[in-house]
Protein backbone atom coordinates (compact mmCIF):
# COMPACT_ATOMS: atom_id res chain seq x y z
CA UNK A 1 0.00 0.00 0.00
CA UNK A 2 1.79 3.43 -0.76
CA UNK A 3 1.40 6.84 0.60
CA UNK A 4 0.79 9.60 -1.18
CA UNK A 5 3.24 12.43 -1.66
CA UNK A 6 2.95 15.91 -0.63
CA UNK A 7 2.83 18.52 -2.82
CA UNK A 8 5.71 20.62 -0.91
CA UNK A 9 3.48 23.09 0.02
CA UNK A 10 2.45 24.16 3.16
CA UNK A 11 0.87 21.27 5.41
CA UNK A 12 -0.91 22.50 8.72
CA UNK A 13 -1.99 20.11 11.56
CA UNK A 14 -5.72 20.90 10.25
CA UNK A 15 -5.14 19.39 7.25
CA UNK A 16 -3.64 16.47 7.84
CA UNK A 17 -6.02 15.67 11.44
CA UNK A 18 -9.42 16.78 10.65
CA UNK A 19 -9.62 17.46 6.83
CA UNK A 20 -12.19 16.06 5.33
CA UNK A 21 -12.63 12.49 5.20
CA UNK A 22 -10.51 11.39 7.80
CA UNK A 23 -11.89 9.44 11.05
CA UNK A 24 -13.55 6.80 8.98
CA UNK A 25 -14.34 4.61 5.65
CA UNK A 26 -15.20 6.38 2.89
CA UNK A 27 -18.63 7.93 3.22
CA UNK A 28 -19.01 7.89 7.31
CA UNK A 29 -19.65 5.94 9.39
CA UNK A 30 -22.81 4.12 8.96
CA UNK A 31 -22.91 4.52 5.77
CA UNK A 32 -23.57 8.03 4.65
CA UNK A 33 -22.18 9.85 1.69
CA UNK A 34 -19.53 12.04 1.13
CA UNK A 35 -19.51 15.45 2.95
CA UNK A 36 -20.85 13.95 5.98
CA UNK A 37 -20.01 15.18 9.71
CA UNK A 38 -16.46 14.27 10.21
CA UNK A 39 -16.23 11.60 13.08
CA UNK A 40 -14.32 13.59 16.37
CA UNK A 41 -15.08 10.35 19.03
CA UNK A 42 -12.02 9.36 20.97
CA UNK A 43 -11.60 6.40 19.27
CA UNK A 44 -11.11 8.52 16.19
CA UNK A 45 -8.96 11.04 17.36
CA UNK A 46 -6.83 8.63 19.09
CA UNK A 47 -6.73 6.42 16.25
CA UNK A 48 -5.21 9.70 14.23
CA UNK A 49 -3.53 11.73 16.91
CA UNK A 50 -1.54 8.38 18.11
CA UNK A 51 -0.73 6.78 14.97
CA UNK A 52 2.80 7.37 14.71
CA UNK A 53 3.35 6.38 18.09
CA UNK A 54 1.59 3.29 17.09
CA UNK A 55 3.41 2.74 13.59
CA UNK A 56 6.63 2.70 16.03
CA UNK A 57 5.55 -0.39 17.68
CA UNK A 58 4.19 -2.49 15.65
CA UNK A 59 1.40 -0.50 14.04
CA UNK A 60 -1.92 0.87 15.50
CA UNK A 61 -3.99 -0.24 18.19
CA UNK A 62 -1.39 -3.11 19.34
CA UNK A 63 -1.64 -3.19 22.99
CA UNK A 64 -4.59 -3.41 24.95
CA UNK A 65 -6.92 -3.01 21.47
CA UNK A 66 -9.43 -5.42 22.26
CA UNK A 67 -11.71 -4.27 19.33
CA UNK A 68 -10.70 -7.19 16.82
CA UNK A 69 -9.02 -7.48 13.86
CA UNK A 70 -10.42 -5.92 10.64
CA UNK A 71 -9.68 -7.69 7.34
CA UNK A 72 -9.62 -5.79 3.76
CA UNK A 73 -10.48 -8.14 0.60
CA UNK A 74 -9.08 -6.78 -2.58
CA UNK A 75 -11.08 -7.41 -5.88
CA UNK A 76 -10.41 -6.70 -9.28
CA UNK A 77 -13.07 -7.12 -11.89
CA UNK A 78 -14.29 -9.62 -9.22
CA UNK A 79 -10.93 -11.64 -8.69
CA UNK A 80 -9.16 -12.02 -5.66
CA UNK A 81 -6.38 -9.96 -5.53
CA UNK A 82 -5.07 -9.76 -1.79
CA UNK A 83 -6.47 -10.26 1.68
CA UNK A 84 -4.99 -7.78 4.61
CA UNK A 85 -5.53 -7.98 8.54
CA UNK A 86 -4.35 -5.55 10.65
CA UNK A 87 -5.73 -3.81 14.07
CA UNK A 88 -8.94 -1.84 14.21
CA UNK A 89 -7.39 0.53 15.89
CA UNK A 90 -5.65 3.49 13.34
CA UNK A 91 -7.91 2.09 10.59
CA UNK A 92 -10.08 4.52 10.22
CA UNK A 93 -13.13 1.81 11.16
CA UNK A 94 -12.70 2.92 15.12
CA UNK A 95 -16.37 4.12 15.04
CA UNK A 96 -17.91 1.64 13.47
CA UNK A 97 -16.12 -1.14 15.83
CA UNK A 98 -17.19 0.71 18.41
CA UNK A 99 -21.10 0.96 17.58
CA UNK A 100 -20.67 -3.30 17.11
CA UNK A 101 -18.53 -3.54 20.44
CA UNK A 102 -21.81 -1.73 22.52
CA UNK A 103 -24.19 -4.03 20.47
CA UNK A 104 -22.38 -7.04 21.98
CA UNK A 105 -21.74 -8.28 18.28
CA UNK A 106 -18.15 -7.91 18.14
CA UNK A 107 -15.92 -10.69 18.90
CA UNK A 108 -13.23 -9.71 21.45
CA UNK A 109 -9.73 -10.43 20.82
CA UNK A 110 -7.66 -12.23 23.61
CA UNK A 111 -5.34 -9.88 25.36
CA UNK A 112 -1.76 -10.31 23.99
CA UNK A 113 1.05 -11.78 25.52
CA UNK A 114 4.05 -8.44 25.19
CA UNK A 115 7.31 -10.39 25.88
CA UNK A 116 9.43 -7.40 27.47
CA UNK A 117 12.75 -8.96 27.51
CA UNK A 118 14.18 -12.22 26.47
CA UNK A 119 17.58 -14.47 27.30
CA UNK A 120 19.88 -14.31 24.38
CA UNK A 121 19.81 -18.06 24.63
CA UNK A 122 16.25 -18.64 24.44
CA UNK A 123 15.78 -15.67 21.48
CA UNK A 124 18.14 -18.48 19.91
CA UNK A 125 16.72 -21.73 20.18
CA UNK A 126 13.14 -20.21 19.43
CA UNK A 127 14.75 -18.99 16.12
CA UNK A 128 16.23 -22.17 15.64
CA UNK A 129 12.97 -23.99 16.37
CA UNK A 130 11.30 -21.69 13.58
CA UNK A 131 13.73 -22.45 11.05
CA UNK A 132 13.56 -26.02 11.49
CA UNK A 133 10.06 -26.80 11.91
CA UNK A 134 9.30 -26.92 15.90
CA UNK A 135 11.37 -28.24 18.96
CA UNK A 136 11.32 -31.89 17.64
CA UNK A 137 12.56 -30.56 14.69
CA UNK A 138 15.52 -28.90 16.59
CA UNK A 139 16.41 -31.58 18.85
CA UNK A 140 16.69 -34.51 15.91
CA UNK A 141 18.65 -31.59 13.26
CA UNK A 142 21.63 -33.47 11.64
CA UNK A 143 24.39 -32.11 9.58
CA UNK A 144 23.76 -35.23 7.11
CA UNK A 145 24.13 -33.91 3.32
CA UNK A 146 20.75 -34.10 1.23
CA UNK A 147 20.43 -37.36 -0.75
CA UNK A 148 20.51 -37.03 -4.83
CA UNK A 149 16.88 -37.38 -6.02
CA UNK A 150 14.90 -36.94 -9.41
CA UNK A 151 11.77 -34.87 -9.09
CA UNK A 152 8.98 -36.50 -7.17
CA UNK A 153 6.02 -36.00 -9.88
CA UNK A 154 4.13 -38.51 -7.66
CA UNK A 155 3.60 -35.36 -5.40
CA UNK A 156 2.59 -33.13 -7.06
CA UNK A 157 -1.23 -32.41 -8.59
CA UNK A 158 -1.79 -34.15 -11.64
CA UNK A 159 -2.56 -31.30 -13.71
CA UNK A 160 0.68 -29.33 -12.80
CA UNK A 161 3.37 -32.21 -13.26
CA UNK A 162 3.81 -30.71 -16.99
CA UNK A 163 4.63 -27.61 -15.54
CA UNK A 164 6.53 -28.52 -12.61
CA UNK A 165 9.05 -31.14 -15.29
CA UNK A 166 8.91 -27.45 -17.76
CA UNK A 167 10.02 -25.58 -14.75
CA UNK A 168 12.58 -28.47 -13.48
CA UNK A 169 15.11 -28.38 -16.64
CA UNK A 170 15.64 -24.76 -16.03
CA UNK A 171 16.65 -25.33 -12.21
CA UNK A 172 19.04 -27.88 -13.46
CA UNK A 173 20.43 -25.49 -15.69
CA UNK A 174 21.19 -22.83 -12.75
CA UNK A 175 25.12 -22.86 -12.26
CA UNK A 176 24.72 -22.54 -8.78
CA UNK A 177 24.52 -26.48 -8.70
CA UNK A 178 28.33 -26.81 -9.98
CA UNK A 179 29.31 -23.99 -7.07
CA UNK A 180 27.49 -25.90 -4.26
CA UNK A 181 27.41 -29.27 -4.96
CA UNK A 182 23.96 -31.66 -5.60
CA UNK A 183 22.36 -30.74 -2.19
CA UNK A 184 21.15 -27.27 -3.99
CA UNK A 185 19.34 -28.96 -6.44
CA UNK A 186 17.79 -31.68 -4.72
CA UNK A 187 16.52 -28.84 -2.34
CA UNK A 188 15.69 -27.12 -5.50
CA UNK A 189 13.30 -29.60 -6.49
CA UNK A 190 11.98 -30.74 -2.65
CA UNK A 191 10.60 -27.08 -2.97
CA UNK A 192 9.68 -27.17 -5.96
CA UNK A 193 7.47 -29.98 -5.02
CA UNK A 194 5.63 -28.26 -1.91
CA UNK A 195 5.40 -24.81 -4.00
CA UNK A 196 2.91 -26.66 -6.70
CA UNK A 197 1.26 -27.99 -3.65
CA UNK A 198 0.89 -24.57 -1.60
CA UNK A 199 -0.51 -23.12 -4.82
CA UNK A 200 2.17 -21.49 -6.29
CA UNK A 201 1.16 -22.41 -9.83
CA UNK A 202 -2.31 -20.99 -9.85
CA UNK A 203 -0.71 -17.93 -8.15
CA UNK A 204 1.82 -17.58 -10.87
CA UNK A 205 -0.38 -19.02 -13.98
CA UNK A 206 1.42 -15.93 -16.03
CA UNK A 207 4.80 -16.84 -14.99
CA UNK A 208 7.39 -18.49 -17.32
CA UNK A 209 8.77 -21.22 -16.68
CA UNK A 210 12.45 -19.75 -15.93
CA UNK A 211 10.92 -17.21 -13.76
CA UNK A 212 9.37 -19.61 -11.06
CA UNK A 213 12.64 -21.66 -11.55
CA UNK A 214 14.82 -18.40 -10.62
CA UNK A 215 12.69 -17.76 -7.55
CA UNK A 216 12.40 -21.52 -6.60
CA UNK A 217 16.69 -21.34 -7.13
CA UNK A 218 16.72 -18.35 -5.21
CA UNK A 219 14.26 -19.26 -2.09
CA UNK A 220 16.44 -22.45 -1.56
CA UNK A 221 19.57 -20.21 -1.66
CA UNK A 222 18.39 -17.76 0.79
CA UNK A 223 17.10 -20.32 3.02
CA UNK A 224 20.19 -22.04 3.51
CA UNK A 225 22.03 -18.27 3.43
CA UNK A 226 23.56 -18.91 0.18
CA UNK A 227 24.79 -15.81 -1.94
CA UNK A 228 26.40 -14.34 1.37
CA UNK A 229 29.46 -12.15 0.19
CA UNK A 230 31.33 -14.21 3.16
CA UNK A 231 30.50 -17.72 1.27
CA UNK A 232 32.23 -16.42 -2.19
CA UNK A 233 28.81 -17.51 -4.11
CA UNK A 234 27.35 -14.33 -5.21
CA UNK A 235 23.48 -14.30 -6.29
CA UNK A 236 24.02 -13.89 -9.84
CA UNK A 237 26.30 -16.68 -10.13
CA UNK A 238 24.09 -19.17 -8.33
CA UNK A 239 21.10 -17.96 -10.21
CA UNK A 240 23.47 -18.25 -13.94
CA UNK A 241 22.17 -20.43 -16.23
CA UNK A 242 18.70 -20.40 -15.97
CA UNK A 243 17.50 -18.00 -18.18
CA UNK A 244 16.55 -15.27 -16.84
CA UNK A 245 18.21 -11.51 -15.92
CA UNK A 246 17.88 -9.76 -12.38
CA UNK A 247 16.76 -11.28 -9.38
CA UNK A 248 13.69 -13.04 -8.74
CA UNK A 249 13.26 -11.28 -4.76
CA UNK A 250 9.67 -10.81 -4.54
CA UNK A 251 8.64 -13.92 -6.07
CA UNK A 252 11.09 -15.68 -4.27
CA UNK A 253 10.25 -14.24 -0.70
CA UNK A 254 6.57 -14.90 -1.32
CA UNK A 255 7.29 -18.38 -2.03
CA UNK A 256 8.68 -18.50 1.09
CA UNK A 257 6.14 -17.25 3.16
CA UNK A 258 3.82 -19.64 1.17
CA UNK A 259 5.62 -22.85 2.56
CA UNK A 260 7.09 -21.50 5.49
CA UNK A 261 4.55 -19.05 6.64
CA UNK A 262 5.30 -15.85 8.15
CA UNK A 263 8.68 -14.42 9.61
CA UNK A 264 9.64 -13.89 13.03
CA UNK A 265 7.34 -13.44 15.80
CA UNK A 266 7.56 -8.97 16.78
CA UNK A 267 9.57 -9.08 13.26
CA UNK A 268 13.25 -9.58 15.18
CA UNK A 269 15.44 -12.26 14.60
CA UNK A 270 18.82 -12.59 16.75
CA UNK A 271 21.57 -10.22 15.80
CA UNK A 272 24.38 -12.86 15.32
CA UNK A 273 22.47 -15.03 13.25
CA UNK A 274 22.01 -14.37 9.38
CA UNK A 275 19.03 -13.16 7.33
CA UNK A 276 17.42 -16.47 5.84
CA UNK A 277 14.27 -17.30 4.52
CA UNK A 278 12.47 -19.52 6.58
CA UNK A 279 10.69 -22.75 5.10
CA UNK A 280 10.61 -24.40 8.42
CA UNK A 281 11.89 -27.54 7.28
CA UNK A 282 14.99 -28.97 7.77
CA UNK A 283 14.98 -31.55 4.45
CA UNK A 284 15.03 -27.92 2.67
CA UNK A 285 18.45 -27.20 3.86
CA UNK A 286 21.69 -27.73 2.71
CA UNK A 287 24.31 -29.77 5.42
CA UNK A 288 26.59 -26.78 5.39
CA UNK A 289 23.59 -24.39 6.95
CA UNK A 290 22.47 -27.43 9.28
CA UNK A 291 25.90 -27.51 10.44
CA UNK A 292 25.84 -24.03 12.05
CA UNK A 293 22.43 -24.03 12.71
CA UNK A 294 23.51 -27.59 15.17
CA UNK A 295 26.60 -25.26 16.65
CA UNK A 296 23.71 -23.02 17.59
CA UNK A 297 21.79 -25.06 18.85
CA UNK A 298 24.21 -26.76 21.22
CA UNK A 299 25.63 -23.48 22.97
CA UNK A 300 22.16 -22.14 23.65
CA UNK A 301 21.31 -25.37 25.06
CA UNK A 302 24.29 -24.90 27.56
CA UNK A 303 23.87 -21.63 28.12
CA UNK A 304 20.11 -22.33 28.82
CA UNK A 305 21.05 -24.97 31.10
CA UNK A 306 23.62 -23.00 33.13
CA UNK A 307 21.47 -20.02 33.32
CA UNK A 308 18.84 -22.26 34.92
CA UNK A 309 21.25 -23.92 37.42
CA UNK A 310 22.31 -20.20 38.47
CA UNK A 311 19.07 -19.14 38.85
CA UNK A 312 18.15 -22.33 41.04
CA UNK A 313 21.18 -21.39 43.40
Amino acid sequence: MGSDEGDGGEVRASDGWLGDGWGGPPGGVGGEGGGGDRCLCDDCLSGIVGYPLAEQYGGGGGFGDDRGMITEVVLLDGHLIDVRKGPVGGSGYECAAHELQARGVLRREPPRTVVVREEPEQAMLDWLARVVGGEAALAALDDEPLPVEDLDLGAVPGWARERARLVDEHVQGAFGHQLVGPELLTACRRLLVQAAGAGAFEAWHGALPEQVAAAVVHCAAKASALGAPTLGHPMRSILRGIGVSGYPSDRSRRLATLVGGSGWPHGRRPMEVPDVYVLGDPALLLSCFRSDLVVYRDRAVRLAAGSGATGAR
